[in-house]
């Protein structure tokens, strides 16, 4: 059976449109995914008539983003770094939501409670959908209205699921409380301790990854290696230890996506993990005399004259990073 046809035997998985193909790539049902969330979230926004039939479509989309993270999990650990196009809000929800789906899934948290959480991480930021897009490209600090609008935006959030006739208390309390901290000083009702569920630690500290690595519309990502070890010294007190551990086990230094350089020279892409947190498949796209070709040939990174040495800025390869080719073809060892 071929990916796709995996892909469109899931339960609750509406059938593909006659009007267009499906996907015929790995690659390509990320972009189906980012595209059918850009229209469904929208519609639950701004509240509008259909936003119950847009609530089944993301959950619908929540669980296609499962069954892809069950068959491609580093190709979807490397959206947060990979995924471009349609909006940042959309983009940044998909990547919390893969990166979500592994820490639960390693704490060993049930398929029921995941597949609630991911939906809570494709809305958790309704209520903020257009101003998180206005931020996306605003290098200067928010004004105080925005900032009560941010701090205001989780129960906004809950209160358009709820306006879809919608009534799950384990999703609205994910979504309330995915910037609650584990001490007090989160927002916005500065729940602490017993009063918040494990499972909304977890989307807070995914949430708050995936936005330190991720592109703004007016400076480059962090590098992923600098910002769990930036995060991890931040999160004394603010979740339980389970949680920060799940996350620096799934990500490490150098997850699937992040743009590398060797000891060798040598520059490319990681594109798998190994059981060696810092010592992952690399596929190189540059070498010292030029580029390679668009698959890249797969160094083991685990071999000492092939360790990283560093994470780089996309521009330093040189040459364009395509996802459809990282995940669609077999470099050669």
């Amino acid at each position: 059976m071929s990916m796709s046809e995996v892909l469109r035997s899931g339960a609750g998985q509406p059938p593909p449109s006659r009007s267009l193909p499906s996907p015929k790539t790995p690659w390509g049902h990320v972009l189906a995914l980012r595209d059918s969330l850009e229209v469904a979230l929208e519609e639950l926004a701004l509240g509008r008539p259909d936003a119950p039939n847009a609530l089944e479509q993301t959950r619908a989309a929540g669980q296609q983003l499962q069954r892809l993270c069950a068959l491609e999990p580093d190709m979807m650990l490397a959206t947060a770094q990979r995924l471009r196009g349609g909006r940042y809000c959309v983009r940044h929800s998909i990547a919390t939501a893969c990166v979500l789906e592994f820490m639960l899934a390693r704490l060993g948290i049930s398929p029921g409670e995941r597949r609630t959480a991911v939906l809570g991480a494709l809305t958790m930021n309704l209520g903020m959908f257009e101003l998180q897009e206005t931020l996306y490209n605003q290098a200067g600090p928010m004004t105080p209205e925005q900032r009560d609008a941010v701090h205001k935006h989780p129960n906004v959030s809950v209160a358009l699921l709820q306006a879809t006739g919608l009534e799950d208390r384990m999703l609205f309390s994910i979504v309330a409380q995915h910037h609650e901290n584990l001490d007090g000083t989160g927002y916005p009702r500065k729940l602490s301790g017993d009063q918040l569920w494990p499972t909304a630690q977890a989307v807070m500290l995914a949430d708050r990854w995936c936005a330190m690595i991720a592109e703004r519309g007016y400076r480059p990502g962090a590098p992923p290696d600098q910002a769990l070890r930036l995060l991890l010294s931040r999160i004394d007190g603010v979740c339980i230890p389970q949680v920060s551990q799940a996350l620096t086990e799934v990500v490490g230094s150098f997850p699937p996506g992040t743009p590398v350089r060797l000891v060798n020279g040598e520059t490319g892409v990681v594109w798998r993990r190994s059981h060696d947190p810092i010592g992952p498949l690399v596929r190189i796209l540059r070498t010292a005399t030029g580029p390679t070709s668009p698959e890249g040939t797969v160094r083991i990174t685990i071999d000492t004259r092939h360790r990283i040495e560093a994470s780089i800025p996309p521009a330093e390869i040189g040459t364009e990073i395509d996802p459809d080719q990282l995940w669609s073809a077999n470099g050669a060892l």
